[in-house]
């Protein structure tokens, strides 16, 4: 997952352009209380600015139009919105902008509505999405959001509330799993493994329609143990990559569409557990895969476009080492593939700010560098196993006693070889493999 430190999009600049109003007041420039035009969703150009406390405004208007038409339902508000997304481009708000209106659709809710249970505990969901479980005040806020919420189930259980289905009940426990497992300390990890238990067993009772819900679930569970126990062994990367695709999966075919923000907000996490599992090359399909599409959808200045690119750029830069403890950057091949030039040397972690000015870049004998964990090779000048030759794959493993690289290869039917150093070039494009590789 992309880190606030890490992402690019803190944010791409949504300052309005100059003649640009709130499309709701038609004001220009801040509000009465001097809080600025924002906007923070799928809207381009002039279009989708407004007021924080004219968007506010507007969604308890239209609430209250739905209550006295007496169309105030569990299925009318999920379909709206009306406080979470917005109502020109549909796709839903994002960063601080999500934060306040959730914020603020708790608020009225509480006020005016609170006697309509489903809706009640579908605004107390996306309020705790919103929260950041390392900040104190979301902590605490986080915590009278879970009480709220158990204390809501159990009055519905009581009295027989034919809106608590197992899916909102799974939910309500998923959500305070995840809640816990984000503050991380052991007894909130131990308190996150209680409730996502019940919220799998719950999704598995449901049946084979939500079996891709009970995996992510299942992924998350294990992460949870994974955590308690101190562990980062391949087997919770892979379980974390299990539950992601399976989550993406239920996101693109079940819930929002390839189209949805949230769709790519889930995509990038996919691919980001890809890479830390060594699935380079299938994450950098899906990367590119998901920046055409939030670039054709929500715009190049959307911070989910922005984030998109920015790991997309990270992934696509490939590290070797030289023996010397020290990792640098593949740049190219030189002198026919024997020699490749790099620069460095550059952090262990690819994160982490670079300072270029202390870099060198230098060529080095190809047979001299060693491949990193997840580096996309292709094989090359290989006699016994010649129908080989081109294909190309991840690095996922070494083989220290024969100096080998296990390299994962994608093509279908293709078992797993270990190939010697000589024998595998780097990949640098993945659209194009024999491009500098050869």
């Amino acid at each position: 997952m992309i880190t606030k430190s890490q992402s690019a999009a803190e944010a791409p600049s949504c300052t309005p352009p100059d003649g640009a109003s709130c499309w709701l007041c038609l004001e220009e420039g801040p509000d009465d209380s001097g809080a600025p035009l924002v906007r923070d969703c799928s809207c381009r150009g002039h279009s989708g600015f407004a007021h924080l406390q004219c968007l506010v405004q507007y969604a308890k208007s239209k609430t209250k139009d739905f209550a006295e038409r007496g169309e105030l339902t569990l299925s009318t508000m999920f379909v709206e919105k009306l406080f979470e997304r917005c109502p020109n481009c549909k796709q839903e708000f994002q960063g601080d902008l999500y934060y306040e209106m959730t914020k603020a659709q708790l608020s009225f809710v509480e006020k005016e509505f609170k006697g309509a249970n489903g809706w009640y505990i579908g605004t107390l969901t996306r309020r705790i999405h919103a929260l950041d479980g390392g900040k104190e005040e979301d902590r605490i806020e986080g915590e009278e959001i879970c009480a709220k919420m158990l204390s809501l189930i159990d009055e519905m259980k009581k009295n027989g509330d034919p809106q608590l289905d197992a899916f909102m009940l799974a939910s309500v426990y998923h959500d305070i799993g995840r809640f816990n497992y984000d503050i991380g300390t052991n007894q909130r990890l131990e308190r996150a493994k209680r409730y996502l238990e019940i919220s799998r067993d719950v999704f598995v009772s449901l049946g084979g329609c939500d079996s891709d819900i009970a995996v992510a679930i299942e992924g998350n569970i294990a992460n949870v143990e994974a955590r308690l126990s101190g562990s980062n062994l391949p087997t919770k990367k892979e379980s974390d990559l299990s539950a992601q695709r399976a989550r993406y999966n239920c996101m693109m075919l079940r819930v929002t569409g390839q189209n949805d923000v949230r769709t790519t907000q889930v995509g990038v996490h996919l691919a980001t557990a890809l890479f830390e599992a060594c699935h380079t090359l299938e994450a950098l399909r899906l990367l590119e895969k998901l920046a055409g599409t939030s670039r054709r959808v929500h715009g190049s200045d959307h911070r989910v476009t922005a984030d998109t690119a920015f790991l997309l750029k990270q992934f696509q830069a490939r590290y070797v080492s030289i023996g010397n403890g020290l990792n640098y950057q593949a740049l190219r091949y030189e002198n026919d593939g024997k020699s490749c030039v790099i620069q460095g040397p550059v952090p262990r972690n690819i994160f982490e700010p670079r300072n270029v000015d202390d870099e060198k870049t230098f060529s080095v004998p190809t047979a001299n560098i060693y491949f990193s964990l997840g580096s996309p090779v292709m094989l090359h000048g290989l006699k016994k196993a010649a129908h080989l030759n081109g294909e190309i794959g991840d690095v996922r493993g070494h083989c220290e006693l024969t100096d080998r690289c296990v390299v994962h290869l994608e093509g279908k039917d293709l078992k797993p070889v270990k190939v010697k150093h000589e024998n595998l070039r780097i990949v640098f494009d993945v659209a194009d493999p024999k491009k500098e590789s050869s």
